[in-house]
């Protein structure tokens, strides 16, 4: 599998790839390191002296030149833990460079930090991470805290496709069988407004809820007995609540290292709606997310 990690320079990107350092993916597996030149800070303008036209020309070049030079630092540093590491100049709008870039490599995995140099503010409306999980072609870890190992992972499953994928994907994961996993499953509120409510209400709700906790302890239970063949420390939660603010509160309850969503569940009707579950977890979560989505290259078995 080809993992692309996008790097700035700043700490989240360090952190990164430290992270990357420790993770042993499969004998095949390879490592893209990406900088993005943001071709927005060198946009000509319309009637700007030809002598400043000239300077930022040469500023543009003098940053792929930091760019490249950035990289082969980090490649040093990670081609002692990766047998193949490339490095790679972009030049366009970081987001979209990167989930491009990532397309074009059939990257299986896109690894960014959530925060970058440009970023004044954490998960600005926007910002590239976000942009990232919204267009990438595969799976991607945000990265949003310094970890030396993934020991306490949350990981959300709704009955969907995509979460389903989501567990398969972590499993073949370099991961110590020691690890502990808590396995979530979210009963969401009814949508019942309150006025409409009537003296049979309570007793209408009492029997719609007790199919919907049983299906959720169904989709938790099969999870953590698929996910006990290779790491038998998983348990099974049952939250009631919106299911992105109950992740996030797990997470925090369970001290995570990190959370593991599908990119798109059984509450979510569209590819990425602002304010669904996912976008949610990865606004809010206390540690690094994983996204899953249709991974088209699975990771190597470790």
């Amino acid at each position: 599998m080809m993992i692309l990690c996008a790097i700035d320079g700043s700490r989240y990107a360090r952190w990164a790839l430290e992270l990357l350092r420790r993770l042993r993916f499969g004998p095949d597996s390879g490592l893209l390191l990406v900088h993005v030149v943001d071709v927005d800070k060198f946009t000509k303008r319309k009637g700007l002296d030809p002598t400043v036209q000239a300077a930022m020309k040469q500023a543009l070049e003098l940053a792929d030149l930091g760019g490249g030079d950035m990289l082969q630092h980090a490649r040093a540093i990670m081609a002692p833990a990766w047998r193949a590491v490339q490095t790679k100049v972009v030049r366009g709008h970081p987001a979209e460079a990167i989930t491009g870039t990532a397309s074009r490599q059939h990257a299986g995995l896109i690894v960014v930090g959530s925060r970058g140099l440009t970023e004044f503010r954490p998960f600005l409306l926007g910002s590239v991470s976000r942009r990232v999980v919204v267009h990438a072609p595969c799976p991607v870890l945000i990265v949003k805290k310094r970890h030396s190992a993934f020991r306490r992972i949350v990981v959300a499953v709704d009955g969907s496709k995509e979460a389903h994928r989501a567990v398969d994907f972590l499993l073949q994961w370099p991961l110590p069988q020691t690890i502990s996993l808590s396995v979530l499953s979210v009963v969401p509120p009814l949508p019942i407004e309150t006025g409409s409510v009537s003296e049979k209400m309570p007793s209408l709700l009492e029997q719609v809820r007790g199919p919907l906790e049983r299906e959720a302890h169904r989709v938790a239970l099969k999870a953590v007995d698929h996910i006990r063949r290779r790491h038998p420390n998983a348990t099974v939660t049952v939250a009631h609540g919106h299911p992105g603010q109950e992740i996030v509160k797990l997470a925090k309850s369970v001290k995570a290292d990190l959370v593991v969503v599908g990119s798109r569940g059984l509450t979510n009707t569209d590819r990425y709606l602002m304010g669904s579950v996912s976008d949610t977890v990865v606004k809010y979560a206390p540690c690094s997310v994983l996204v899953v989505r249709h991974p088209r290259i699975q990771p190597d078995g470790a």
